[in-house]
């Protein structure tokens, strides 16, 4: 939470009224008048919103809500306070009320609705991950709180899955964009492709005898085999593999 010039601490970032509305502490010699401190201060609280603005700019955009109406503005507000993760089950009665031009009107601001979350994926970007997870301890942790640094260190090399430290709370998990899923924890993103890679498997059905199922299909349809592209996807296989398939519900 520290802010720097010219290589020198001169302030730290403190939690506000909301997570993306921190405060300010000016860090300075006692010898500087009352006016310049307050011309130091508006000059940091200025650089802070217009650097929040510009990294997680997808979360303005919702907030301003161009083109949102009713249901998809009520959405947009709750992807705004989640910080833009929102399991689907949690609203899920309002997404199956959201007519097309609603759905697209979101979809034009970013937002994606998959099997298990309504997100934004830019915000799971190196950049806007970091930051949010920074914001977010300020205001809900600690700013050393475990599983800080890593955390999105982690996601930003590429890491699809990662084992659970039972030390990091679950909520970090969640700011930084992984879902935690038995004892591996698991983006997303990643989720959302793992759905799309089993939703035609189950869906599909033999037309004709002599066809054979696609890899992964069963004969009798309505189910699915793990397949090395799911496991390779996640980055694990065998018993945590399975225990990220019984953490979605499915049953083997």
């Amino acid at each position: 939470g520290a802010l720097r010039w010219q290589g020198e601490i001169v302030g730290r970032v403190i939690a506000g009224d909301t997570v993306l509305t921190p405060g300010i502490i000016v860090l300075c010699e006692d010898t500087l008048d009352v006016a310049d401190r307050e011309k130091v201060e508006a000059r940091l609280v200025l650089w802070l919103r217009a650097h929040i603005d510009s990294v997680l700019k997808p979360l303005r955009d919702l907030e301003i809500g161009e083109g949102l109406e009713g249901l998809a503005r009520g959405i947009a507000f709750r992807l705004i306070e989640a910080l833009g993760i929102l399991e689907r089950s949690e609203i899920a009665e309002d997404v199956r009320q959201l007519d097309q031009t609603m759905r697209a009107g979101l979809r034009r601001l970013g937002v994606r609705f998959g099997a298990y979350h309504i997100f934004v994926p830019a915000l799971l970007k190196p950049a806007p991950s970091r930051l949010i997870a920074q914001l977010w301890a300020l205001k809900h942790g600690e700013p050393d709180m475990p599983g800080l640094s890593e955390l999105p260190q982690l996601s930003a090399s590429g890491r699809t899955s990662i084992t659970v430290d039972p030390e990091i709370s679950k909520a970090l998990y969640k700011v930084v964009g992984f879902r935690v899923c038995g004892p591996r924890a698991v983006r997303i993103d990643i989720l959302e492709r793992l759905a799309d890679l089993i939703r035609p498997l189950l869906a599909w059905k033999p037309l004709d005898a002599d066809v054979s199922p696609p890899e992964g299909a069963v004969a009798e349809g309505g189910a699915f085999t793990v397949t090395v592209a799911m496991t390779s996807l996640l980055g694990c296989a065998g018993e945590d593999f399975s225990a990220v398939l019984k953490s979605l519900g499915y049953r083997p």
